[in-house]
């Protein structure tokens, strides 16, 4: 037999629930996506159309908990705020969150507006959450590709200036060596000196020219932005770079102790250019050392594949670590070195580019350290191990 107080306050209870109703049934029509947990175990008890689209599931997983129906989403620490903002009945919100969401098998990185909004009682404990989730991430990579685009008009606008100050700057060696050519052309005779002397100058000058031309297409490449990635080993290309570096700067007695050389996934060419600047700088600045070495090695670091090229140099004085990125400069203590300080400058453009990070450590004749950190793809996994001397 019903009691007097709950026949009295049953109409009351029937039109709460109507109402209840009728405030799932908006969100159930609603475009926003949104679901509803009612136990400290975030437990599924309401989900509308929009967020089962998002998550890629269906009804089955209403009465579920949601770190048992997503154990991807728990491993990303979702799981852990949700029950936070339980115990806390603190609302959390985030602005173009990244998750990793698995739909049949198939996990993409999607990014998303979204709030865990406790709901309270007279006593202030929380009895539900409601979450609510926009996918912005069609809008994030709209932005990423705008700022893309701003980037590569305010890194043409560089490259055009360097470009124009590295053709100028071909006409000193061009003029000399049209006026050693003059100089050997209205000379009848020359004695044997004379004539090493002045093509001495001559080929020194297109020795000049050759390198301004050399760092001109360096910079023209660093301008093309869309490259052939693939997978690449590097362990031909680096071992080719040695080579050439103790070439150019006769530095023959040069020692490399190449370690683990792992895949890389990018242009093989954009990544010769990278490792051709750095490892070429590594041999000259240590060629003067009574057992120049240069010791190379990669490994994984927090989703980088980091490379690491060392040498027993002369090192860069500390206050001028940052400046040496800067264009055309060269620190202080180069003198009796060629170069004409843009080679660092174009590799770090390259790594911004990629995606990647160029750091130095470096200590006065004791040598300098470059690290290279690249993206790490998992679709380039191949290793090669490398211990030679």
């Amino acid at each position: 037999m019903l009691s007097c107080r709950y026949i009295e306050y049953r109409p009351l209870i029937i039109e709460m629930n109507r109402y209840e109703n009728l405030f799932l049934e908006i969100l159930q029509q609603s475009k926003g996506a949104t679901a509803i947990y009612d136990t400290v175990d975030i437990r599924i008890a309401f989900v509308n159309d929009a967020m089962y689209e998002i998550w890629g599931r269906g009804e089955e997983i209403i009465g579920h908990c949601f770190g048992d129906v997503f154990p991807e989403f728990t491993e990303q620490g979702f799981t852990e705020i949700l029950k936070n903002v339980w115990i806390t009945g603190e609302t959390y919100e985030a602005k173009e969150y990244p998750a990793n969401v698995a739909i049949n098998k198939v996990t993409e990185l999607k990014y998303f507006d979204f709030s865990y909004q406790a709901v309270l009682d007279d006593d202030g404990k929380t009895y539900a959450i409601i979450h609510t989730a926009t996918d912005v991430s069609s809008r994030r990579r709209a932005l990423e590709r705008v700022q893309e685009q701003d980037d590569i008009l305010a890194f043409n606008n560089e490259l055009e200036v360097l470009t124009r100050t590295l053709s100028h700057d071909l006409k000193n060696p061009l003029s000399i060596a049209k006026m050693g050519a003059q100089y050997m052309q209205t000379k009848d005779s020359l004695t044997k000196a004379e004539k090493y002397k002045w093509t001495t100058i001559i080929l020194d000058a297109l020795t000049s020219m050759e390198q301004i031309i050399g760092h001109k297409i360096q910079l023209n490449q660093a301008r093309m932005l869309k490259y052939d990635n693939e997978c690449v080993s590097l362990e031909k290309t680096i071992r080719k770079i040695c080579l050439e570096s103790q070439t150019l700067y006769n530095s023959t007695d040069c020692v490399f102790k190449i370690g683990q050389l792992k895949y890389l996934y990018g242009d093989e060419g954009i990544l010769y250019q990278i490792f051709f600047n750095i490892i070429s700088n590594a041999v000259k600045y240590s060629s003067k050392q009574k057992k120049p070495i240069v010791e190379i090695n990669s490994s994984k670091k927090q989703g980088y594949i980091v490379y690491t090229v060392q040498d027993n140099g002369i090192g860069i004085p500390k206050k001028e670590l940052e400046s040496v990125f800067q264009q055309f400069h060269r620190a202080s203590n180069t003198e009796g070195f060629p170069g004409t300080g843009i080679g660092l400058c174009v590799v770090k453009k390259i790594m911004t580019r990629l995606k990647g990070k160029i750091t130095l450590s470096s200590t006065v004749d004791k040598g300098t350290t470059v690290e290279l950190a690249f993206p790490e793809i998992t679709q380039c996994r191949g290793d090669v191990e490398r211990t030679d001397d």
